[in-house]
């Protein structure tokens, strides 16, 4: 008998990530996202791969782990579909008023690029990406997920993700299981330079500049909490560029080339929600990830993939777990 297709719900760079490595292993995969593929969070995300000093502790680990993984991922996906993922490594500047913290290489990618390849990757293996399919309840018998209901029929399913960002929360509350995020949405800009070059990274608590390998540079990203409007703010762009002129005043004289934003799920004490529902079956979670979605990806991939198909991940999953304590905490921040 043909195994049951595990179901993602979400098809940002979190979704498409964990699809590509369940159908390295075989599992039968299908992805519905309610709009078109890597247009929320991800599109809006400069691709850096922090440093530590960006993270709270509890990220440390997962966080190493999953910039370990990155270069063989790109790899993979180059050889795999051709496109390549804009991955470099370049000197990035912590600009601190103690002091500035250089390192001499971290690295970044594209993720348009890299979700890019990612969808390539997937239908080749035989993956299903549904789009413009809203993904509106999910289906229990008793204490187990069965599939979902979408606006364009009921899927059945052996396991359901759900890792669409923001409209996680709504989702799973039609199921009875909460959890609570906050709505932050980041207002980007990309631009170009002749006759200067941006040769390391630079980030501040005002504004990061991070140099891409097509000559762009993105310039990011305000954090307006409570905002789920789509547009990008005048008062949002004046900042950032005055920011961005006070590190490198050169930016001044660069030319305009896109201007967007995204919304990122936040959780109150700055951990996403990872692993296996507590007292539902075959339902997991992977959402949450604030800034750090693009960074998190290929280990957030890696120990769901363990925890749908029965391995215990190499990791311990309780931090960023849905145990009743942290709900709790996470909705009187609410």
């Amino acid at each position: 008998m043909k195994a049951k297709e595990t179901l993602i719900v979400g098809a940002g760079v979190i979704g498409l990530t964990l699809a590509y490595e369940l159908l390295k292993r075989g599992q039968p995969v299908r992805v519905l996202e309610q709009n078109r593929s890597s247009e929320g969070a991800t599109r809006a995300a400069a691709g850096m791969l922090a440093t530590d000093h960006e993270l709270i502790p509890a990220l440390h680990q997962l966080a190493a782990a999953s910039r370990q993984l990155y270069p063989d991922l790109v790899r993979e996906l180059f050889n795999e579909t051709g496109i390549d993922s804009g991955y470099k490594e370049n000197p990035f500047r912590l600009i601190r008023a103690d002091g500035d913290i250089r390192f001499a290489s971290v690295g970044q990618i594209d993720p348009v690029q890299l979700t890019r390849s990612l969808r390539h990757a997937i239908k080749a293996r035989g993956g299903v990406i549904e789009e413009q399919t809203m993904v509106t309840g999910l289906l229990r018998a008793g204490a187990t997920v069965v599939g979902v209901a979408t606006s364009n029929g009921k899927r059945e399913a052996g396991n359901v993700v759900v890792a669409s960002g923001r409209g996680s929360e709504a989702l799973l509350a039609t199921s009875g299981v909460e959890i609570a995020t906050v709505p932050v949405k980041g207002e980007c800009l990309a631009v170009r330079l002749t006759g200067h070059v941006l040769t390391e990274t630079l980030f501040s608590d005002d504004v990061y500049l991070v140099p891409k390998f097509d000559g762009r540079i993105i310039i990011g990203a305000t954090e307006r909490i409570g905002d789920e409007t789509t547009g990008v703010s005048v008062s949002g762009i004046e900042h950032l560029l005055q920011a961005a002129a006070r590190l490198f005043p050169a930016i001044r004289e660069a030319e305009i080339v896109d201007i967007w934003s995204g919304i990122r799920p936040q959780t109150a004490d700055g951990l996403p929600y990872l692993g296996q529902v507590p007292g539902v079956g075959h339902l997991f979670v992977a959402t949450g990830h604030h800034r750090h979605g693009i960074l998190l990806a290929p280990i957030t991939a890696s120990v769901l993939a363990d925890e749908v198909t029965g391995i215990t991940p190499k990791y311990e999953l309780r931090p960023f777990s849905l145990h009743e304590s942290r709900r709790n905490t996470n909705a009187t921040h609410h």
